[in-house]
């Protein structure tokens, strides 16, 4: 049974590959909330920033660079973890 928290960290997850789609300018349709950014997918710190610029443009995502640690750029699941818990309770979404 699929509940509305797990169609939410769908979604997101979906947005993020989506931006590292056109970050990295390939098809991830492989990728999953498990795919390493760097090891698997080649991200570097310029693509990083790219990641950030597209998630805010495209999807309105808003990220706080100042608040990002190395663990939330391990895999497309940390990315998308540390964006509900910047989000906070009661973010609209």
């Amino acid at each position: 049974m699929t509940t509305h928290v797990d169609e939410a960290g769908a979604d997101l997850a979906a947005k993020v590959i989506k931006s590292l789609e056109a970050v990295l300018r390939k098809d991830l349709g492989e990728a999953t909330a498990q795919t390493k950014l760097f090891e698997e997918l080649g991200l570097d710190s310029t693509s990083v920033l790219e990641l950030l610029m597209t998630l805010e443009d495209d999807h309105g995502i808003e990220i706080d660079p100042e608040t990002l640690e190395p663990e939330h750029l391990e895999t497309v699941g940390a990315v998308c973890a540390f964006i509900e818990a910047s989000a906070g309770p009661g973010a609209a979404g």
